[in-house]
């Protein structure tokens, strides 16, 4: 596998690249089932639960960006899904997830500096990875 750069990354709804974006992370994890007993010396793993997936996009304020930026922050308002919302790590490799939550909308502001812009997510369904 080649080496990638994050020169090439990118956060889309759909096709739509959501502009001024500078960096995504991504957390996938599961819980280890575990049934420990008296007298265990160990933790014994049963088992792994349901995967939690979520993470962060951020970047730098683009009001201008209703079909990017301004569609996530409407979606974090309404209490809706993102249906296609997509971390690229080049033009044609990415995670995909079809029910995507924004649980949170973080900014701030600072003399000479560019106002920055944070989401984080979690989904709740549906989180795969494409390789073209």
């Amino acid at each position: 596998m080649a080496t990638l750069s994050g020169t090439n990354a990118s956060v889309k709804l759909g096709t739509t690249l959501v502009a001024d974006m500078a960096s995504w992370t991504l957390n996938d994890g599961r819980d280890a089932l575990k049934a420990p007993i008296f007298g265990d010396s160990f933790n014994k793993v049963h088992g792994l639960g349901t995967r939690n997936v979520g993470g962060s996009v951020s970047g730098f304020l683009n009001i201008g960006d209703t079909n990017g930026q301004e569609a996530l922050l409407a979606a974090y308002e309404d209490g809706t899904a993102v249906t296609d919302f997509r971390l690229y790590f080049d033009s044609s490799s990415y995670f995909k997830g079809t029910e995507v939550y924004i649980t949170s909308y973080n900014t701030s502001a600072a003399q000479n500096e560019i106002i920055p812009v944070e989401f984080n997510f979690e989904v709740s369904e549906n989180w795969t990875r494409v390789d073209a």
